[in-house]
């Protein structure tokens, strides 16, 4: 990317510019810029339609400007000097600092100024980059923008709206951090740690074509398998917001739908498992995008915290890199902004270890797994919130998710306050949501969860979790198929229009012709088609051959007007509850039945006659056939 200067000047045609665009000199001449405070171009960074012209303001009297346009930083012995307003013909990277008497007068600022044109018409072969069949570790390189996807009749129209239609994030770092041969991030994928964070400036540039925020942070390869270049040629990247580089934190909405605005760290995640640039063809197939933002989106949807997804569409030194998520990562930090507190008050485990806070807390968790069959649920439930647990057990399994387990892909966070109880974390849910029948309940050479199957002992725990069923499972709960499928589709809705520019940027890497909109088109069918309908049912089945969901049918409430009493909701059973067992009911907030007795509790009464309500009130109700329960059926009647 470079710098095309189609003009010629001196400064007094640069004082007149600047006194005309700006109200006056007073702008131009700022003696006492402190040098936190970065210089101010106009108009700010963008995405958009070339060619622009980009003036410099608050400049420090007497001051040298420096500019760079390859990534690296400006100095006194590094890049150009600036003298006249730019006029830029293609995507270019400013990299802007004043210097005076040898010293530094302004940090740098980063504006990158991306032409919607040149995107579309990236080149294979970027001068500046490796290129070749070997290029990346040994794999070919992928740089280019493939002209029959641009160019299709279907979507060439649109191709500039895909390109707006989601936040641009440019990434922006030295070429030798990057695409070094020794130390480059990209060319080095699989190296972890300190020794392996290089610096960068990250901008994000809104939908409207407004600068959101730039920041100086650090980023690294992110992910596990997905590092390598064997597998996949778009690695993930984790950028981290240290005083070494800049501000200590982001201090942004990135989450629209989330109260937090600051973060120590985010994951820039590119999609490894189900996706077009994954090395085997069934994944190429289930490509969407979506996978792991739904499985957080739902975990949210049943009443807990989970990290946030964004999509954006990401640039590294200018060239097009395709859409990412951005992403919260479950760790201390992450808990203290949504409950509170610093994040030494949190202890993070995975399945690697204790990843912060007390070593004391992973020995306690691990021993969680050898509990005893008796009373085991009481016993766990002390240490661990159960009801979420379960929850998290229930949405995985129905997720059928395979990249989860005891050894893979979990989170645990307890705080060491008032409840120090543990909490299960949802995390990178991209081999879920595939075939109808994946079973991931019923797996005993490969249980899911340890703790999970040793609970399923204790006949008060498969009841438990069988309630938790009933909640999520019928009615309006989250993981009907309903709901469930409305919030793939909100999902799919967003990326529709965006896709055209990801299947134009990486379709091709895996098959010729590339994959297009339409291969996705057929993937949103099956799910929105077959899976969603038919999931659920699926599950019951599944959850009822491992004893976790009782074959005593709940009963089916409801409430309805009385027609004979308008001031009256009438409680309605269906024939088939009425026809085997007998339902208990209670409407003062208490279980119909004894805790691990087959006999009702003495607030409960047996449903013989209509029972009509006029005030609010939960109705809780339970199927007793023989000794047997049913699960748990809850109905709260509304305020009249």
């Amino acid at each position: 990317m470079r710098v095309i200067f189609l003009e010629a000047g001196a400064w007094v045609l640069l004082a007149l510019l600047w006194m005309t665009s700006s109200g006056g000199a007073a702008e131009m001449e700022d003696p006492g810029l402190d040098p936190s405070t970065p210089l101010r171009l106009e108009p700010d960074r963008t995405i958009g339609d070339m060619p622009i012209e980009v003036r410099l303001f608050n400049l420090p009297t007497g001051a040298r400007i420096r500019f760079t346009t390859d990534g690296t930083e400006p100095s006194l012995q590094n890049g150009q000097d600036y003298r006249v307003p730019w006029r830029l013909t293609q995507s270019t990277i400013l990299k802007v600092a004043a210097f005076a008497d040898g010293r530094a007068l302004s940090r740098s600022t980063t504006h990158s100024y991306l032409s919607l044109d040149e995107v579309l018409n990236q080149p294979v072969r970027p001068k500046g980059y490796p290129h070749g069949d070997s290029a990346w570790q040994g794999e070919p390189a992928y740089y280019g923008m493939d002209p029959r996807v641009v160019k299709d009749p279907r979507y060439r129209h649109r191709m500039k709206a895909a390109l707006r239609a989601l936040p641009t994030v440019s990434l922006v770092s030295a070429p030798k951090d990057l695409f070094g041969l020794q130390g480059g991030l990209y060319l080095n994928s699989q190296e972890r740690g300190d020794g392996w964070e290089r610096r960068c400036s990250l901008e994000w540039i809104e939908t409207n074509g407004l600068s959101g925020f730039q920041v100086d942070c650090g980023f690294r390869i992110q992910g596990n398998t997905g590092r390598r270049a064997d597998k996949t040629p778009k690695h993930s990247f984790r950028v981290l917001f240290k005083r070494t580089y800049g501000p200590a934190k982001l201090r942004y909405p990135v989450f629209p739908d989330s109260p937090v605005t600051r973060f120590e760290s985010l994951v820039l995640r590119a999609d490894y498992n189900n996706a077009w640039t994954h090395w085997k063809p069934e994944d190429n197939e289930r490509a969407q995008r979506i996978r792991d933002s739904w499985l957080k989106e739902s975990h949210r949807a049943m009443g807990y915290m989970a990290g946030h997804n964004r999509y954006v569409h990401l640039y590294l030194n200018g060239l097009y890199w395709g859409i990412y998520d951005v992403a919260e990562r479950p760790d201390a930090s992450f808990e203290a902004a949504h409950l509170g507190g610093e994040k030494e008050d949190y202890d993070v485990l995975d399945d690697s270890g204790i990843k912060s806070g007390s070593s004391e807390s992973l020995r306690a968790y691990k021993a969680l797994s050898r509990i005893s069959r008796v009373g085991a649920m009481e016993r766990v439930g002390q240490q661990v919130d159960l009801q979420h647990f379960m929850d998290y057990l229930l949405l995985n399994f129905y997720a059928g998710n395979q990249d989860w387990g005891e050894y893979q892909n979990w989170y645990v966070i307890r705080g060491r306050g008032l409840d120090s109880r543990f909490r299960h974390f949802v995390w990178d849910g991209e081999i879920t949501l595939q075939s109808l029948r994946d079973d991931v309940v019923n797996q005993p050479d490969r249980p899911p969860m340890v703790l999970g199957r040793r609970l399923a002992q204790d006949p008060e725990y498969r009841l438990a979790f069988a309630d938790r069923v009933q909640k999520h499972c019928f009615g309006n709960g989250a993981l009907t198929p309903e709901a469930s499928s409305a919030r793939w589709q909100r999902r799919a809705s967003e990326l529709e229009l965006p896709l055209l520019a990801e299947s134009a940027r990486w379709g091709y890497c895996r098959r010729d012709p590339p994959y297009t909109l339409e291969d996705w088109y057929a993937e949103r069918t099956r799910l929105l088609g077959e899976y969603f309908p038919k999931r659920t049912q699926v599950l019951l089945r599944q959850l009822r051959s491992a004893g976790l969901y009782p074959k005593v049918v709940a009963p089916r409430l409801t409430l309805r007007p009385n027609p004979e009493n308008g001031s009256q909701l009438k409680l309605i059973l269906g024939a088939e509850d009425l026809a085997g067992g007998v339902v208990y009911l209670t409407t003062d907030g208490t279980d119909p039945r004894v805790p691990g007795k087959s006999e009702p509790s003495p607030s409960a009464k047996a449903h013989q006659d209509d029972v009509f309500v006029t005030a609010p009130l939960a109705i809780k109700a339970r199927t007793l056939l023989g000794t047997n329960w049913s699960a748990l059926v809850e109905v709260v009647s509304p305020i009249r």
